[in-house]
């Protein structure tokens, strides 16, 4: 495996392990949330079939997971649609090689590998540009955030007897 091989695994692992951790904060709650909901909403009678709530339950767990995963993704500042784009270019050109691997050694296949682990290079430097230009996109956000704070902490003991009026136009 090349450097950027492990370093996109790195990444790969890290956004993980921050969306387990978003979500298992939350999850407790959520699963307690709708539990009370189902108990309150389900009627024994119409009660429908074992294998019908265990399919339910695993699409709702799905669609969660997906909405934790883009609540996330937005909070940090990710483009998870670029992000999705990348890792699917990275994994078809790692199973490219993989197949190429299964091949008997050739001038031609060695080539092959070389460009396509220079390809795989290529898309791990374009995902940690995309995590860099997220993480400074989050970093200018809080900036301009503490900014305007510091504007109004000003403004608020500079006049403190002024007091913001909501104006109606006709």
């Amino acid at each position: 495996m090349s450097m950027s091989v492990k370093l996109i695994n790195g990444y790969q692992q890290q956004y993980q392990q921050r969306v387990q951790s978003e979500q298992t904060a939350n999850d407790i709650s959520h699963r307690q949330e709708f539990a009370a909901t189902a108990q309150s909403t389900v009627k024994p009678a119409t009660q429908p079939p074992a294998q019908q709530i265990d399919k339910d339950s695993a699409n709702q767990d799905a669609f969660l997971t997906s909405l934790m995963d883009q609540m996330l993704a937005n909070r940090l500042g990710l483009d998870r649609q670029k992000y999705n784009e990348i890792l699917l270019q990275i994994e078809k050109a790692m199973a490219e090689k993989d197949s190429l691997t299964q091949l008997p050694p050739s001038s031609e296949r060695d080539n092959k590998i070389t460009a396509l682990d220079a390809k795989i290079d290529q898309f791990g430097e374009a995902l940690q540009g995309l995590i860099e230009a997220a993480n400074g996109n989050r970093e200018r956000q809080e900036q301009e955030k503490q900014g305007k704070f510091a504007v109004q902490q000003y403004q608020i003991t500079m006049h403190p007897t002024k007091i913001n009026t909501l104006s109606l136009r006709n």
